[in-house]
């Protein structure tokens, strides 16, 4: 018996250690295209593209809609923030995507948090220029994807924008968000199968946070990174990761970002969470500490040196992280796997479609967006 019992570990360690070293071998790498460009808007010679869009996937359909820009010139330069009411709407064709139609939505909308659910695309909170948002909706297609149509959900309890949002079965988890007086420390849930109970506090977040990225895997919700707009104008900028168990309640504190991440998109891929890019937060917050010293300034040529700085700074903006970073789950590890081969766009959304995962426009820049829908393919080599 005791020979036998040796025989099955040695056995086992034997497996154990052959699987852990083919996985060792293999590499994930991801594939990149530019899937698509928005349209040109009328009165437009090109694309400008949007951050904050409503996204999702409904009747097999890529759904993109509302944002905002600045269309006349740079914030730093006097433009104004324009919010839109633009609905694209994108079919498979081929290897590609194409657009089917276009749309407006009865409002503008930007910055709200969207998932995809079987129902259609959940939409909570986000913001125009009437302010915040405490609104949610469900945007979906009509049977032969030609018409689109807005069911009211329950109002959140309070109005909040840059909020993260995930979807479990029929159960909406929003996480954190700016709101009219500060960041939200919130953990929400609303079961679309019982609407008639609204939106309930699941737990509070160890922080207030925005700008973060909210996964689920099996039972577990994860808070990426993020930040916290203070009321001194300097946000503090997080490499966090939270996970809060459903099943216990309970919050734990897992590996952190290699670096503070912030505005970024995630997925999840078997056992890894993946994260495309980010805001690193070096030129956002050397800006935010600008604008405080301009606001503090003792005299007007103090004031005109430090806003000329902060021009010259917002104007020279590098761009976004290109790393993508993976967390495995089970040995609770971040590591850079890859990179993108295109300008970064943050404050969009990943979304699953079919085997590939569609990021579509985007801020690239300081007040600058990108038109394109880019696609990228997980890939695991040997």
């Amino acid at each position: 018996m005791n020979r036998l019992h040796i025989s099955l570990s040695l056995l086992f360690l034997m497996f154990f250690t052959a699987n852990i070293a083919a996985q060792k071998k293999q590499k994930l790498t991801m594939q990149w295209t530019v899937a698509a460009e928005l349209p040109v808007a009328e009165n437009k010679t090109k694309a400008l593209g949007v951050a904050g869009a409503v996204t999702g996937i409904h009747k097999h359909k890529l759904i993109i809609a509302g944002g905002a820009n600045f269309p006349a010139a740079m914030p730093w330069l006097g433009g104004k923030k324009n919010y839109e009411d633009a609905l694209y709407v994108y079919a498979k064709k081929g290897d590609g995507i194409v657009l089917q139609q276009q749309a407006k939505l009865p409002f503008t909308i930007a910055y709200a948090a969207s998932c995809t659910t079987e129902k259609g695309i959940v939409v909570a909170g986000g913001e125009n220029e009437n302010g915040l948002s405490n609104k949610t909706f469900l945007l979906q297609l009509t049977n032969n994807a030609s018409v689109f149509s807005i069911q009211h959900l329950p109002d959140l309890p309070f109005a909040v924008t840059n909020a993260s949002i995930t979807v479990n079965g029929q159960h909406i988890y929003l996480a954190g968000g700016e709101t009219t007086n500060g960041v939200s420390d919130q953990l929400l849930e609303l079961d679309l199968n019982n609407l008639a109970a609204g939106w309930k506090q699941l737990s509070t977040i160890a922080k207030q946070i925005s700008h973060a990225v909210l996964l689920i895997n099996e039972h577990t919700l994860y808070v990426i990174g993020g930040r916290k707009r203070n009321s001194n104008g300097i946000s503090t900028l997080y490499n966090s990761v939270s996970a809060f168990d459903l099943l216990t309640k309970q919050w734990t504190e897992k590996k952190t970002v290699p670096y503070a991440l912030s505005a970024g998109t995630g997925a999840v891929y078997k056992n890894q969470l993946l994260m495309f890019g980010g805001d690193k937060g070096e030129t956002f917050h050397r800006t935010e500490e600008l604008i405080a010293a301009i606001n503090t300034a003792a005299d007007e040529a103090t004031k005109k040196k430090l806003t000329d700085e902060k021009t010259a700074l917002q104007s020279a903006h590098p761009g976004f992280s290109k790393e993508i970073l993976a967390y495995n789950i089970i040995n609770d590890s971040w590591d850079v796997i890859d990179s993108i081969p295109y300008a970064t766009p943050v404050t969009t959304t990943a979304v699953k479609w079919n085997n590939c995962f569609y990021i579509p426009s985007g801020e690239i820049k300081a007040g600058v967006r990108s038109p394109f829908i880019l696609s990228v393919k997980p890939v695991t080599r040997k």
